[in-house]
């Protein structure tokens, strides 16, 4: 065989048919990579299959975004409720909603004392409804069965199992969809475009709806689409992007506007608020308008926009921390990893942690320090219920219970953060190494 004939036969493509069989096989398909083809004449079109017509596609990504505090978890659990129960969307109130089965996978919201109140208060069907806390598996060497958070990186197979046990799966909910990103670089493209693929075909092979949650940055400017928070590829990956977005004209009023919508005409959008329910202080509902928005995501931030000012360096830090911890506790020296190759000073991380109430606290008697948000300090947990309490709801609680979310543990140890670091001399000294030093210096003098 000729040199030519070899080079053709380890580069000829395997053409699909549309059953998936290959409609030319060579001796060894396995031998080199070769692209797999799709004639298109042997496929036939569709059109889209819609959660929510002209808004939230089957087997597409879709992303809300918002600024925190708007009610973006309470929106995602409005679509859940509906779903689940068969109540039809707030625009199409004459048409029939199909129920189907619903996977959560929440970083910020307490199943119990969150999640679960708001949608029986949206009067969804839970039965249908299916939370993720995480994922089990045997820990090399010891076989000892260990729990963590859920990671797309590399638990998708895991995410595929959930949607498999919840019967007619129709939608998945990521809030917020950072949380779940473990070492992948949220602000790099080509990582976030590498960890958002199998999602997206996880949701084309499974016909589900994913929706992804995140937040606004503080960058400032009028052009939505580069307003979410992380690289653009997020933006980029979802088939259409929904802004949450505050009425100025009305605080406690909320604008679903669109900012992208590769798959239908760019339509109008919602308006809602958020009601408490009669006797249950901190419950509350998604209350929609019935006439339309027409106001575009673009314009609503160029009004919003006087009302921004220049974020400082600590504003963005404490951001990025927030973010960062919002999957759970990591070890301080892996937080001050992490700070130094996103560009920010330890000094400045300190501060933004005593700004977000993080008390550090030790893993084990001989480990590390670690920290972690306080229960009740995500964003949604801090601004969204406080917004929904009025005087008389206040007056139901026992004495102090209002004040539940800033209760710390009677329990935890003293603050005593290895963190902290000093400088002497311009060189910068550790406390924890300090400690360390000073105990082996006693333990050597006892000798003596």
């Amino acid at each position: 065989m000729s040199l030519d004939e070899s080079l053709q036969e380890i580069f000829t493509p395997t053409l699909i048919s549309v059953d998936g069989a290959p409609s030319q096989q060579g001796e060894d398909v396995n031998s080199s990579p070769s692209p797999v083809l799709v004639r298109l004449c042997g496929v036939q079109p569709e059109p889209v299959s819609w959660l929510w017509p002209g808004r939230i596609a089957l087997g597409k990504l879709t992303l809300v975004a918002g600024d925190p505090g708007l009610g973006k978890s309470f929106l995602t659990l409005d679509i859940a409720a509906r779903l689940s129960s068969g109540t039809p969307w707030p625009d199409r109130r004459d048409e029939p909603n199909p129920v189907g089965g619903v996977v959560l996978l929440s970083a910020e919201d307490d199943i119990a004392d969150t999640i679960r109140p708001r949608l029986d208060a949206a009067c969804a069907d839970v039965s249908r409804i299916t939370a993720i806390q995480g994922v089990e598996f045997s820990e090399p060497g010891t076989g000892k069965r260990v729990r963590r958070s859920l990671n797309l990186e590399k638990d998708i197979p895991a995410l595929e199992v959930a949607i498999k046990q919840t019967p007619n799966c129709r939608l998945v909910v990521v809030d917020p969809v950072t949380a779940f990103t473990g070492k992948t670089d949220s602000h790099k493209n080509a990582e976030i475009r590498g960890l958002l693929a199998p999602l997206s075909e996880l949701a084309g092979q499974y016909r589900v709806a994913m929706l992804a949650v995140t937040h606004l940055n503080k960058g400032g400017g009028s052009n939505a689409l580069y307003r979410a928070m992380g690289s653009l590829a997020f933006v980029a990956a979802a088939r259409a992007v929904w802004l949450v977005v505050r009425d100025e004209e009305n605080p406690s009023r909320r604008m679903f506007l669109s900012a992208k919508n590769n798959i239908a005409p760019d339509g109008t959008g919602l308006a809602y608020s958020l009601e408490a329910v009669d006797g249950n202080p901190g419950m509350a509902f998604v209350a929609w308008e019935a006439e339309p928005v027409t106001v575009t995501a673009n314009e609503a931030l160029t009004v919003d926009q006087p009302r921004h000012d220049k974020p400082t360096e600590r504003d963005t830090a404490t951001d990025w921390l927030r973010e960062l911890l919002a999957g759970g506790p990591l070890p301080t020296t892996e937080i001050k990893s992490q700070a130094g190759e996103a560009g920010f000073a330890w000094a400045t991380l300190r501060r933004s942690k005593e700004r977000l109430g993080i008390r550090p606290r030790k893993s084990g008697f001989d480990k590390g320090w670690i920290w972690e948000l306080p229960k009740g300090s995500a964003p949604e947990d801090a601004h969204e219920g406080a917004k929904m309490l009025t005087p008389s709801d206040v007056s139901t609680f026992g004495q102090g219970e209002h004040l539940r979310s800033v209760d710390h543990s009677r329990n935890a140890q003293p603050e005593v953060d290895d963190s902290d670091e000093r400088e002497r001399g311009g060189i910068m000294f550790d406390a924890a190494e300090d400690a360390e030093r000073a105990r082996l210096a006693a333990q050597a003098w006892a000798r003596y």
